[in-house]
């Protein structure tokens, strides 16, 4: 705390010796003059202003050192909170911080008052201290030069009550020009200035959704009892001509099973926290299964391509079209012969990290990220938001009505919403990729035009930011690498204010940007 030098610099210059002495003297005169009729009026007011200027003295003097003590206790507050927000760990450099802000913020204190400056650094508080002596102007004049003063501040660097989500472009885009080595750094910083040098620290939690076309949620998650293992959704069997259950085409497919990827669910649960329940299968997640695509020569010969075939069509059946040869259920028994991604095509990305106060259980993670896939940024989102919610299907996240405890979302994209090629609709009956919407042509956005459901998904991803940003959740935006103006537009409207969004067109500005934002995670408190 800050001491006040009110009273005792009053108190210390009434008491003072020579100016006691003065004072006493100057009333016994004046008593003496009363008493003699005969005494000199000029001489008399000489002596009454003796104990005047010394009652002006002590209040000028007394303002004169109140002042410096505030300047003092200014400047170490900002020197204070520069330490605690400071990345180093070396105490002389520590030091030498403190005070190159403390001259900083109040120069002439050295300059005119002169004082010294004590640092004292533990585990988790900055203790900073200052003491000067001001000289005086008026009480010199009873033998008062200085007058002490003095003052502290302390900071608190300990994480209270803070749940953080990092949702992170994992798409192909990413794998250019090693911008996936550039996130994983400066995800690994922002990680280590919030944490600090504590691995469990028991009031910050963090966790990571890696996000391209889908989310993968983890296939331990299976039996849950969120995701959709009954076909009760109604776009549980949309991509197949019977009402197949994913999870028996999975067994029936070699060597694939599923890998934790999930389709989005029906709107409006797609763009909310709902929980899910077994009685309405909207509300469940499904199984992500991208259906195997027909094969390149029968395509090309009806003027279509295709990017995921992986198993035969079940030749001769010259008199399928494209579509029933894409939906028969039938041969996903049969021996794999294409892609290595089959039913994972565009969501071949790392799973979810639960929220954690493991520091290395969250770098790990971050370090296990891959480059893959096409953008859906509303799937990210969605489940930035999960993760953090206190409410199934993940449970780590504190109430939102703990006024003690700040969630926080930080998500990052390179590239706007793609789902086709380019924002093209792709020369086949599908027009696009296929997503965790599924493909453009089953009209799963409320359109089968491919820019309007572009457009479509910019829409959700609005609507999720606006939808958490209500719950009081904080939210940080950072566009990298970017040149289109809409998608930054999108990126900056998302915060929850303007200096929450970061464009960050290289990667040594990527690495500054999260730096900036893992010291404001400290969550520093001055106390005093």
């Amino acid at each position: 705390m800050r001491q006040d030098p009110n009273r005792q610099m009053l108190t210390g210059l009434l008491k003072s010796s020579a100016a006691a002495r003065c004072l006493d003297q100057a009333g016994r005169a004046l008593t003496g003059f009363a008493r003699n009729a005969r005494g000199n009026i000029a001489i008399m007011f000489g002596l009454t202003m003796i104990p005047l200027l010394v009652a002006i003295g002590v209040v000028v003097d007394y303002n004169r050192a109140s002042s410096v003590q505030d300047k003092l206790g200014q400047a170490l507050d900002s020197a204070a909170l520069a330490v605690g927000s400071s990345i180093e760990t070396d105490t002389d450099i520590l030091e030498q911080i403190a005070r190159m802000y403390f001259e900083a913020n109040y120069p002439e204190l050295a300059q005119e008052v002169g004082g010294s400056l004590n640092v004292s650094i533990t585990n988790s508080t900055i203790s900073i201290s200052a003491s000067a002596d001001v000289p005086t102007v008026l009480v010199r004049i009873v033998g008062i030069n200085t007058v002490p003063v003095s003052a502290s501040s302390e900071v608190t660097k300990e994480m209270t009550g803070t749940e953080v989500v990092l949702v992170l472009d994992n798409t192909g885009s990413m794998g250019s020009g090693n911008k996936i080595g550039a996130l994983k750094l400066a995800s690994t910083e922002l990680v280590n200035i919030a944490f600090g040098d504590q691995e469990t620290p028991e009031l910050l939690k963090f966790g990571l959704v890696p996000f391209s076309a889908s989310v993968n949620i983890g296939s331990d998650k299976l039996n849950s009892g969120w995701i959709d293992t009954t076909a009760a959704s109604s776009y549980h069997s949309l991509n197949f001509n019977s009402a197949a259950n994913v999870f028996d085409m999975y067994d029936d497919l070699q060597d694939k099973s599923w890998n934790g990827c999930v389709q989005a669910r029906p709107a409006p649960f797609d763009t909310t926290d709902a929980t899910p329940t077994v009685s309405n299968g909207d509300t469940l997640w499904v199984p992500y299964y991208a259906p195997d695509e027909p094969d390149s020569t029968a395509a090309s010969e009806a003027g279509f391509w295709y990017a995921n075939s992986y198993v035969g069509d079940e030749e001769p059946e010259s008199n399928l079209n494209m579509s029933q040869r894409q939906e028969k259920t039938g041969k996903y028994s049969a021996e794999w012969v294409g892609s290595s991604a089959g039913p994972h095509f565009n969501c071949q990305i790392a799973p979810i990290t639960p929220l954690t106060n493991s520091k290395q259980t969250v770098l790990s993670a971050i370090n296990g990220m891959v480059a893959t896939g096409s953008t859906v940024i509303p799937s990210g989102l969605a489940w930035g938001w999960r993760v953090l919610s206190p409410a199934a299907p993940y449970t780590e996240g504190k109430a939102y009505t703990d006024d003690t405890n700040t969630k926080v979302i930080i998500v990052l994209t390179d590239g706007k919403n793609d789902i086709g090629s380019g924002q093209n609709a792709l020369p086949n009956p599908n027009l696009s990729w296929y997503s965790g919407y599924g493909y453009v042509a089953q009209g799963r956005l409320g359109t089968t035009n491919m820019a309007a459901a572009h457009t479509e998904l910019d829409t959700r991803t609005a609507q999720l930011c606006q939808n958490i940003k209500d719950e009081g959740i904080l939210i940080y935006t950072i566009t990298f690498q970017l040149s289109d103006g809409p998608i930054k537009d999108l990126m900056r409207n998302c915060a929850t204010k303007v200096e929450n969004y970061f464009d960050s067109p290289d990667n040594s500005t990527l690495q500054e940007h999260f730096q900036a934002i893992g010291k404001e995670l400290r969550n520093l408190r001055i106390s005093g």
